[in-house]
């Protein structure tokens, strides 16, 4: 018999194994409540009588439910039964006793213990119980007379007993299961049949089984209102409709982060941080098909076609898309109005005729220092070899710059690098009386010092002969005349070459953002190429433009070179 017992524990320990924590402060359907039922059924009895039979029995039950987050919840179980036990056909004994085939033995018992439910499904509980408690049998013959020893009161018809149960909860309602369940009695004695070993010869206790079904009510618990599994006193979001999944706060879950719950969200996998609609999806302000947040041209008019990136397509590469592109096969290179037609050229002839040598201070000086670069070098030793060549002659070196900053500071710094230049010719075999040195700050500026070209221009040492001591014949044909490159009368000859005439520059790329075109600068630079920033104000490109050139080249197929090389 205490196989019996050992079985029944053993189910209840398994049936722990099986418990989940839920997150936060979601709750157990059970917590708190008091359930209290009513089930009857049939009990099935193992004596010393040959054959075991069934009988019926009621119980009252009641249990109370400890209050837990998680799956499993434990609480105390009290039970009341009435029922009868019976066995049938009379045991081989050394002594018969007692003179009859059968026994019906009534029961009253009364016990206490605890359980342990199981609420992971929704429609069903298992659960285990132990309890121990207090019987009243009273053995009997099938018409309801004391046997023999019972009624000589040869023991007392009172003692402990133990339970071990198992079953399920059928819910059917928040206050209301159904039940079934299966329950081990187990007694100390061997007196239900009013055979005890003393007469039987045999060692083993009574025992007997019951199986039983009905109803049970339950009242109280944790109030949650919204019925998702959390608690109000916890609830942030007590109104969320049924079937929704919750947060541990009780509000819908939102996985994406967005600020729209998962049961609403259509684009329930946005990344962090993008800007949604009620839907949970991206904005798409121009609805071009292409969310804001990937959207390069977020203002596209609707209906117009876009490419992967939110812009209209632009087929002949000319900066205007198709859509208000009115020459749609411009030649790629072709600068072009804001309808997509090549501008008008405006060409201009410039002087044919200078004595004077530039070094501008963008190419050929430390920034904001009077130091020479060696990029200068080759080109002042041109002017050397002019020098040695006529040894009468006189030179002026003036240094400027523009008017950005302190005009002390400028003086200063133009006269610093006309020095620099005075430095080099000299150590290059120049004497010095030949040579006259002059710092004019910004005072004579030969560009707009409102723009960052014109600024860039007027930053510059100027080396130039000086007259005034006669003009030998024939000097000005030899001069290496680096004139300045005149932007205003310049024209594109074809793939971003421009020329003013003379000379030749190349056109790298171009900007609205003044710091990506010196960061292209930089990056040419550090390639070898004599790059600098053009700043052009185009009213028909829709405002200013920061073009990079390299320059600048004597001839054309120079510059296609270059333009080969950067391209590549």
């Amino acid at each position: 018999m205490k196989n019996y017992f050992t079985f029944a524990m053993l189910l209840i320990l398994i049936s722990s194994s099986f418990a989940q924590n839920k997150l936060g402060k979601m709750t157990n359907p059970l917590s708190s409540k008091t359930g209290i039922g009513i089930e009857g059924g049939i009990t099935y009895t193992k004596s010393d009588f040959r054959n075991s039979d069934i009988d019926y029995f009621v119980r009252a039950l009641g249990d109370y439910y400890f209050a837990t987050e998680n799956d499993a919840i434990f609480g105390i179980s009290l039970n009341g039964a009435f029922g009868y036990a019976r066995s049938n056909r009379r045991p081989a004994y050394r002594i018969v006793y007692p003179p009859l085939n059968e026994f019906r033995t009534q029961l009253i018992m009364l016990s206490g213990g605890v359980s342990l439910t199981l609420t992971s499904f929704d429609f069903l509980y298992p659960y285990a119980a132990v309890r121990g408690g207090w019987i009243n049998y009273q053995p009997r013959d099938i018409n309801g007379n004391d046997l023999e020893r019972n009624k000589q009161n040869k023991y007392s018809p009172n003692d402990w007993f133990a339970q071990g149960e198992i079953g399920f909860k059928f819910p059917l309602s928040d206050w209301l299961s159904f039940n079934i369940a299966g329950i081990m009695h187990y007694l100390p004695f061997d007196n239900l049949d009013d055979s005890p070993n003393s007469i039987t010869g045999g060692s083993d206790k009574d025992i007997f089984f019951t199986a039983s079904g009905g109803f049970q009510f339950y009242i109280g618990g944790i109030k949650d209102t919204d019925e998702d599994g959390v608690p109000d006193k916890y609830d942030m979001c007590p109104d969320t409709p049924p079937g929704v999944n919750v947060d541990q706060f009780g509000c819908p879950a939102d996985t994406d982060g967005d600020g729209v719950p998962d049961y609403l969200d259509k684009c329930p996998n946005t990344p962090k941080g993008i800007v949604v609609g009620e839907n949970g999806c991206p904005l798409d302000t121009d609805r071009d098909g292409v969310p804001d947040y990937l959207d390069l041209c977020p203002n596209t008019p609707e209906g117009v076609l876009v490419d992967n990136r939110g812009c209209p397509p632009d087929s002949d590469e000319d900066g205007v898309p198709d859509y208000l592109d009115l020459c749609p096969n411009t030649p790629v290179g072709t600068e072009v109005n804001k309808f997509g037609c090549p501008l008008e050229e405006k060409v201009s002839v410039p002087p044919k005729e200078k004595t004077e040598f530039v070094l501008t201070g963008a190419i050929n000086f430390e920034i904001g220092k009077a130091g020479l670069l060696p990029v200068a070098f080759n080109e002042l030793d041109k002017i050397v070899k002019v020098m040695m060549e006529y040894p009468e002659t006189k030179w002026k070196i003036e240094g400027h710059t523009d008017n950005t900053g302190s005009y002390q500071l400028n003086k200063n710094l133009s006269l610093r690098r006309a020095q620099s230049v005075y430095n080099y010719l000299v150590k290059s075999g120049i004497k010095p009386e030949r040579l006259s040195v002059f710092g004019y700050g910004p005072d004579f500026p030969v560009a707009d010092n409102s723009t960052e070209t014109g600024r860039a221009l007027n930053r510059r040492v100027t080396i130039s002969l000086d007259e005034g001591s006669g003009t030998p014949s024939g000097i000005k044909e030899k001069l290496p005349i680096n004139y300045e490159y005149k932007f205003d009368v310049e024209r594109n000859v074809g793939g971003m070459i421009f020329t003013d005439g003379y000379k030749y520059c190349v056109q790298a790329s171009s900007w609205r953002d003044k710091s990506k075109a010196e960061t292209e600068v930089q990056k040419l630079k550090s390639q070898g190429y004599s790059a600098f920033v053009v700043e052009a104000n185009l009213p028909e490109l829709d405002g200013i433009w920061y073009r990079v050139r390299v320059g600048f080249f004597d001839s054309l197929d120079e510059a296609r070179k270059v333009r080969a090389g950067i391209q590549r």
